[in-house]
């Protein structure tokens, strides 16, 4: 027995090894934020507070261009020929071209935006140096350390970037003045983990940078508008919530949207792993029966999660924010783990394993229309006017594109059975 399990262990040393790294860089992820967060809000203040989320989440849809959904592809072309240092080279000096030209038009388009919006340009030089940020989506290489299979890497970066941007946050801001530095302190230690991440591509894995063919240009290009589409489209339903919320209600009303988005984040992360662990197995050997248990299990899991995060919820929310405060959108805004919980998996763990590629991409279609319909329908009928307002409009959202799931879903199921 113990021989069996040794020899288990070592068939898939590589596989363990990256599964670990990136267990510790979930674990991080979750503990960072939470330690920076309530600190922040503390010295900044909600109205400022607001506006660095604001002018963070601004610069974000400028990442989804810039990464042009190349992350999945060239991850795929780098593992295809991770044994063949000039074919990896390739994809690697095509993709920093082409983020690099992104990168440069995202920025004019970013900058004639923030120009143009009058409340925007007076905080020009926060959205700038947010915008900055965006320089990881450049230079970070996930990538090609996906296609290899080297996961300690991104998680190694990953720490050190965040942990210097914890401890900085703690020594350097500690007036509101010093909100500037907020996008600024991201800003440095992207690019220092860019940075790390070229050295270990280009001198210790020793590729080389080429100037890529025209006919690669436009391969990746090709290959990646698909998913740059469905990318846009869950980025303009998922973020343009904050920033309507920020012109009609006030700049501290969307901390108290982000805190509900950031409960709901860490309630949704276990169901995430959940699924990612599982896909391997389920992708082997798809199996109608066992997708069931496991939604079952999904759902039990997530509603018992919630109900426990509600009981506790009001101290939960005292650790974010010291202030009294109506929780009532945020308790509503716990409902959508539950909700994409199950909606996620069917995406990722059914219609990936049975081949239903593209009911993704026209689940998000669905949504996305769905989403700027009820949009626009509370906007002119006067509805939103409340925090409670904008997270009730996210909450339905996921409800439309977890329902059009769900009945995709029964449908394979059916053709399974």
């Amino acid at each position: 027995m113990k021989f069996q399990l040794s020899q288990i262990r070592k068939n898939n040393r590589k596989i363990l090894s990256n599964f670990s790294y990136l267990a510790i860089l979930e674990i991080f992820i979750l503990i960072a934020p939470l330690i920076t967060y309530p600190y922040l809000i503390k010295v900044l203040g909600r109205e400022l507070y607001g506006w660095v989320i604001t002018a963070q989440v601004t610069a974000s849809y400028c990442t989804v261009l810039i990464e042009f959904g190349f992350k999945r592809i060239s991850a795929r072309h780098i593992a295809i020929n991770s044994n063949n240092p000039i074919k990896m080279s390739e994809v690697v000096s095509t993709i920093l071209t082409l983020r690099w030209a992104l990168w440069i038009i995202s920025f004019l388009l970013y900058f004639t935006i923030i120009w143009f919006i009058e409340a925007y340009r007076t905080q020009l030089l926060l959205f700038l140096l947010s915008f900055l940020t965006t320089l990881s989506s450049v230079m970070f290489l996930d990538f090609y350390f996906q296609g290899t299979e080297n996961m300690k890497y991104i998680t190694i970066i990953n720490i050190i970037v965040r942990g210097l941007f914890v401890a900085a946050t703690f020594i350097v801001i500690t007036k509101p003045s010093d909100y500037i530095f907020v996008p600024l302190l991201w800003s440095l230690g992207y690019v220092l983990g860019g940075a790390i991440s070229l050295w270990v591509t280009f001198f210790k894995h020793k590729l080389s940078f080429n100037i890529p063919r025209k006919t690669l240009l436009t391969q990746h290009l090709r290959e990646g508008s698909i998913i740059f589409g469905s990318d846009a489209m869950l980025t303009i339903k998922d973020k343009l919530n904050y920033n309507i919320m920020g012109a009609l209600l006030g700049m501290s009303d969307i901390v108290i949207y982000d805190i509900g988005s950031k409960i709901s984040g860490l309630l949704q992360k276990p169901v995430t792993i959940l699924s990612t662990a599982l896909f391997p197995k389920m992708a082997k050997a798809p199996s109608v029966s066992v997708a069931k248990k496991i939604l079952l299990l999904i759902i039990i899991v997530t509603t018992a999660m919630v109900a426990i995060a509600n009981i506790f919820l009001p101290w939960i929310v005292k650790f974010f924010i010291a202030e009294e405060i109506d929780i009532t959108a945020i308790r509503l805004y716990t409902l959508a783990p539950i909700i994409l919980g199950v909606s996620s998996f069917i995406a990722v763990n059914i219609f990936y394993v049975f081949g239903k590629d593209k009911l993704i991409l026209n689940s998000t279609i669905v949504t996305t229309i769905g989403y700027l319909v009820l949009l626009a329908s509370m906007y002119f009928s006067g509805h939103l006017n409340s925090v409670f307002a904008f997270v009730f409009l996210t909450i339905t959202s996921l409800a439309i594109e977890a329902i059009y799931r769900g009945v995709m879903c029964r449908k394979i199921f059916s053709e399974r059975s």
